[in-house]
Parts: structure tokens; C-alpha cells; sequence
């Protein structure tokens, strides 16, 4: 559940749970002094040492116990989304079910939290007090392959093992190069945007949180939505966010993004999280290691070290920028005046495991390169997205790529990628009337730069990422889209 509230009111509820919500006070277990604990990156842990076990110790005791516990890995699991009813007896904690945050600011204070009080629930029952979760630095080339704890034995054995991933994954081979950097969310200055936008860091802002909600931001959209879909495949939980948290890659895999946050705020420039508004007070409930509820907001989770007792291994030191304003946190409004289009009467996109290419024709007066000025935006836009069922494959967007070009990300002609990954309430006929975006705006000025566009129509291809022809994963879920608009201010 969560409820917007005054900080007087916030700690009235802390105190009733135990926790303390005062700026800087560790929330560790044990209050002030209590000494930061470091997550490590996973593949400088042995496959066979004593974390790794701490670590598969804690998951299978959490497995073990009935769905009902709050403690449990199923419960903890839906937590994040789930298509299952609430267990029976489980009504005290019914507030925390199904409550995680995506396509909004709320997406990485609330994996903060989640992760926070999950981890704390796996410490304990893993019987080691220094147990912390691992991440999985998977924009290392040497590091993009599934760790090797997860995949081995390939059996009930090993608790980190998960028969629902994309098979080539589960079999080591290496997530693609496309999949798994963060430089364009890194780069970005604002950390929210204004609502109905997506181009900012953490997302756009809204008033009240919102289960499944979008456009996401940068970050959430790459490489967070796309380490997803690469990971499940058509059939695999990571693909589905109902199910995601099940899979024990997932906890690596946003420990990672919490990692990434902490990176973007070091950079400094300008970069800071809101320190007023709903993204500050509003606040969210969870379940701590001994079954109660407990709840915090994005005012007490902005220092990891300083008020949840955590840093990362490679953290090159303090990473708690100054704090600002939600307004300067925020660009100028979404842009909306349509600079060039797919007809709005042509018949729905759909998309498959083939390429598909279409043509986005000017909407304004000298064509779409008369407003590809510096500082201003030009924000393709995926309009009216509908999908019945998880989608395993991501597209790399390429824009006037000749026919004779390869889809290459590391060249001229990409503009990123499409995942669809938590994009919207899904009902009785899937997924529908998502939203995404991608910023075009370098992309195109490059090529202008570069002779390689002259300016009026926009060719747009879609390559898909990840269509496998083993198992059922030679079959890809259609995904249809309205229209495509290539907006500005």
C-alpha cells in the first residue's frame, strides 16, 4: 500500500514498526554504528565459496517455507507482481501485494526498498550475518555471460538454477553487446521528467504511484527492460513481470541498477534525486526478516551507506549528491508538436522475429532536420502498444540505415532499443495502449553532420534481438503498434 504523507506522520509509522527514519541513521538491523556491508559483483565471488553457499543457503530455506510467510520466496516474489491471489492468512501483509513501481520516478526508490528488506529476509535465513546480495556487472564483456553459479548443476539441486530462461542464456552463451549498456541513461542530467515524458533518468514524474505506468525512463528502459526480455525469452520468468522475482537473477540483476543509480549520482553535473514532493513522502510497505510490516519513502533511502548500511564494492567513494527541488530535477515539458509521422490511418505495425521497415513522412515546414537544433529535443515516439502475452525479443532501432548496412549498435545508424517490459496494466487481451520513446535527436544531427541524412523522410528498421529457433521460442509474440511519431518542441 502506499499513501502520501507528512513526515510527521511518516514517523509516527516508523516508530510503530521499530525502524528509525531520521536522515543518516542506518535502518541496518541495528541503528547508528551499525558497520556498512559491501555487495560484491558476482563474478568475483567463487562458484564454489563461502557466499555463494551463504547465498543459495538463504534462497532455498526462503523456498522451503509455506507461501503464506511473508518470508517466504513466493511471497516475497509477488511482492513485486503476481497473477495468483493473495495466500490465505496472508491478510495483514495484503498491502505489499503487487505494489512494484515502473514507468515512473517511483521505479528505482521502490527496488530500492524491495531489495533492502528482501535483502535482510535472506540474511537471516541464511544463518550468516554478513551476507549480502551480489550484482552482476553485465556491461563487462567478460561478464555477460549467465554466471556460472546460476547455470550449474542444471538442477533442482541448485536453487539458483531456473529451467524458465531463455534456453542459449541457460547454456552460457553471452547476453548480446546491445543488451546490456547504460551510457545514454549515465549521460542523462535530470533525474525526472515531466509527466508523460520519458526522456530523464529515473522516469517520469507523477503525483501517485503507479503499479505499471510509461513511458519509463532511461534507465528503466536500457538496460533494465532489455536485460529482462534477453534473460526470459517467450517462455522464461524475467520476461514477465508477474513472475520475474522468482528467478534469483532478478535480485542480481536490479542490484545492479541500484549500483547504476549510485554511478549516474557520482558523476556529478549537475545530476541529484528530488528531495520534495510525492517522490520524497510518499511512502511504501514491505515485510522485514521477522514477518512485520515496514514501510519507508524516497527521503529514506537516498544515502544506502548512511541510512541502510550498504555500498558497493566499486563505488569510487560518497555518492549522495545534494539533493533538489522536484521542479529542478525536471526538463521543460514532453515534447509534442509532431515532427514527422507514420499515416495515422495506415493499418497497426506489427512486429515479429523479422525486420520491419517503415518511413516516417515531415510534418512541418522544411521537414524534421529544421528543428534538430542543439539543446532541443527530437523524441521518437512508439504510440498505442498492444501484446497479448510476454515478448522474448527486444528490437535495435536503426534510423536511414541503407539496405546495404548491417544492423550494427555500434554504428551511425542506431538509436536504441525497444523491450516490452512491464509497459502497462495487462487485462483480459494482454497489454494494451503502452508507450515508449527513444531519443533520435543525436542520432539524426550526427548524420546530418556526417552527410549520411539530408533531412525530409525518416526511415525507421526494426531488428528483433534474440529469436531462437529451439524449443518455443521459434515462435515470437506479435507486438502491434498504432503509430510512430518523431516529436519535438
Amino acid at each position: 500500500m502506499w499513501t502520501s504523507t507528512t513526515r510527521r506522520g511518516f514517523l509516527h509509522g516508523i516508530v510503530a514498526t521499530g525502524l528509525s527514519a531520521t536522515s543518516g541513521t542506518c535502518l541496518a538491523g541495528g541503528g547508528v554504528g551499525t558497520p556498512v556491508r559491501i555487495r560484491r559483483e558476482i563474478y568475483g565471488l567463487a562458484a564454489d565459496g563461502p557466499e555463494i553457499a551463504a547465498l543459495k543457503r538463504g534462497i532455498a530455506a526462503m523456498q522451503a517455507r509455506p507461501a503464506e510467510d511473508p518470508t517466504s520466496w513466493l511471497f516475497q516474489a509477488d511482492i513485486h507482481g503476481t497473477d495468483d491471489p493473495l495466500p490465505s492468512g496472508s491478510g495483514p501483509w495484503s498491502d505489499t501485494w503487487n505494489t512494484c513501481q515502473h514507468g515512473s520516478f517511483f521505479f528505482l526508490s521502490w527496488h530500492r526498498m524491495y531489495l533492502y528488506f528482501f535483502e535482510r529476509i535472506l540474511r537471516a535465513a541464511s544463518g550468516d550475518s554478513t551476507l549480502t546480495l551480489p550484482y552482476w556487472d553485465y556491461d563487462a564483456p567478460e561478464r555477460r555471460a549467465l554466471p556460472e553459479a546460476f547455470r550449474r548443476p542444471a538442477d533442482a539441486t541448485n536453487p539458483l538454477f531456473v529451467a524458465a530462461r531463455r534456453p542459449s542464456i541457460r547454456a552460457g552463451q553471452p547476453l548480446p553487446t546491445s543488451a546490456t549498456g547504460a551510457a545514454r541513461a549515465l549521460a542523462t542530467v535530470n533525474f525526472a521528467s515531466a509527466t508523460g515524458s520519458g526522456e530523464s533518468f529515473g522516469g517520469q514524474a507523477l503525483s501517485t504511484p503507479s503499479h505499471f505506468d510509461g513511458p519509463p525512463g532511461r534507465l528503466e528502459s536500457q538496460p533494465h527492460n532489455v536485460i529482462h526480455v534477453a534473460l526470459g525469452g517467450n517462455d522464461g520468468w524475467m520476461s514477465d513481470p508477474n513472475l520475474a522475482a522468482r528467478d534469483p537473477i532478478f535480485w542480481l540483476h536490479h542490484a545492479n541498477i541500484d549500483r547504476l543509480w549510485k554511478r549516474w549520482l557520482a558523476q556529478g553535473g549537475g545530476r541529484r534525486n528530488p528531495t520534495s514532493g510525492p517522490w520524497a513522502t510518499t511512502v511504501f510497505s514491505f515485510v522485514d526478516e521477522t514477518g512485520a510490516i515496514v514501510r519507508l519513502t524516497g527521503a529514506d533511502v537516498v544515502d544506502s551507506a548512511g541510512q541502510l548500511g550498504y555500498r558497493y564494492d566499486d563505488e569510487p567513494g560518497a555518492v549522495v549528491a545534494a539533493g533538489g527541488a522536484e521542479s529542478e530535477s525536471m526538463v521543460p515539458p514532453a515534447p509534442s508538436r509532431v515532427l514527422a509521422a507514420t499515416p495515422a490511418a495506415e493499418a497497426r505495425l506489427r512486429l515479429g522475429g523479422r525486420d520491419t521497415t517503415l518511413v516516417l513522412t515531415p510534418r512541418v515546414e522544411g521537414g524534421p532536420e529544421s528543428a534538430l537544433a542543439p539543446g532541443r529535443p527530437a523524441v521518437l515516439s512508439f504510440d498505442d502498444i498492444a501484446y497479448r502475452r510476454p515478448v522474448g525479443v527486444y528490437y535495435e532501432v536503426y534510423l536511414n540505415r541503407p539496405t546495404s548496412a548491417p544492423a550494427d549498435p555500434e554504428g551511425p545508424y542506431y538509436a536504441g532499443n525497444l523491450a516490452f517490459f512491464a509497459l502497462g496494466h495487462k487485462g483480459p487481451e494482454g497489454v494494451s495502449g503502452a508507450r515508449l520513446t527513444l531519443d533520435a535527436r543525436v542520432v539524426l544531427a550526427d548524420q546530418m553532420r556526417l552527410g549520411l541524412w539530408r533531412g525530409g523522410e525518416v526511415k525507421v528498421d526494426l531488428h528483433p534481438v534474440g529469436v531462437e529457433t529451439t524449443e518455443a521460442e521459434s515462435v515470437v509474440p506479435t507486438v502491434t503498434i498504432g503509430q510512430i511519431r518523431l516529436l519535438g518542441n
